[in-house]
């Protein structure tokens, strides 16, 4: 019998074709068990840094689900905390960094949200470096997750809140202002009748801003503290306003400004505390510099 060669290779040469589209396609699938698995980011717990020391720790481990969390209470006063950064647990208890996914965010749910909130600079909304606000006193609860899009991938038990708005502190004699993100000390002052004075020189580039400069007042007992708004407003000048102008106070952080460098030389910058837009408190004049820019 004759045997159609022609018609037998083309249906050899479709089932190799098939057989060929099939094996690419399992290839390249993502779960193929030969290619390399993709980094997910996985945490079982959070630390919260503030200046580089760890204020407060959460390990989910350690809690059973549904465990109402009594101890481990976060303490904060009326206002903005300092900067925070928040650190994460795996599963091995080891420290890992926040994830850089533009998809992922960092988020809090409050029991209460008029008691207190996380506070982001303009534009920053969701980064893992915030604040908390102190709205009021009282108590309430947070739930601090990692947002992926529209989903939580980690989310804390509630851990307790609380907002304590006294502080038992007499009149301010001293003046520190910081490096909002670092927490590194900048220059310190004394009140405008102290026989102290300063020394401290703030370094600012020529045609740069610095980051925010927050500033804590101390009593006599060397008690820190800010003072309520309102009736108390900060106000700070620039004796010479051609070399180094004050920017960047907001509204959202009333104890909080920005140096800028606007040409080469020396100047005084000097801190003063209103009460109901009167002076209240004046702290000696501070040295700044500015730099050539690089």
């Amino acid at each position: 019998m004759r045997v159609n060669t022609y018609s037998a290779f083309s249906k050899l040469w479709i089932v190799a074709l098939l057989f060929s589209t099939l094996s690419f396609a399992v290839g390249c699938d993502d779960d193929d068990p030969l290619s390399p698995p993709e980094d997910h980011f996985e945490a079982v717990g959070l630390q919260i840094v503030q200046s580089g020391n760890v204020i407060f720790s959460y390990y989910g481990p350690d809690y059973a689900p549904g465990t109402t969390l009594t101890d481990d209470t976060i303490k904060i006063s009326q206002g903005l905390t300092d900067h925070w950064d928040v650190k994460f647990y795996d599963e091995d208890s080891l420290v890992i960094d926040p994830p850089d996914d533009a998809d992922k965010s960092f988020s809090a749910v409050f029991s209460d949200p008029t008691v207190a909130e996380l506070w982001w600079h303009e534009g920053e909304e969701g980064e893992f470096e915030f604040h908390m606000k102190g709205l009021k006193e009282g108590y309430t609860t947070v739930e601090f997750k990692v947002m992926h899009n529209d989903h939580a991938d980690f989310t804390t038990l509630p851990i307790p809140v609380l907002v304590d708005t006294t502080v038992n502190h007499g009149p301010p004699v001293e003046v520190q202002l910081k490096d909002e993100d670092s927490g590194d000390l900048l220059a310190t002052s004394y009140e405008k009748t102290s026989s102290s004075t300063s020394t401290d020189t703030i370094l600012v580039t020529n045609g740069e801003t610095t980051d925010h400069i927050v500033a804590y007042f101390f009593d006599a007992n060397d008690i820190k503290f800010q003072p309520g708004v309102p009736p108390h407003s900060l106000e700070v000048t620039s004796s010479n306003t051609a070399i180094a102008d004050i920017t960047g106070q907001e509204p959202g952080e009333p104890w909080a400004f920005k140096i800028e460098g606007k040409s080469e030389g020396k100047t005084q910058i000097t801190v003063k505390i209103l009460h109901d837009g009167s002076l209240g408190k004046e702290f000696k004049p501070i040295s700044v510099k500015v730099t050539p820019t690089p």
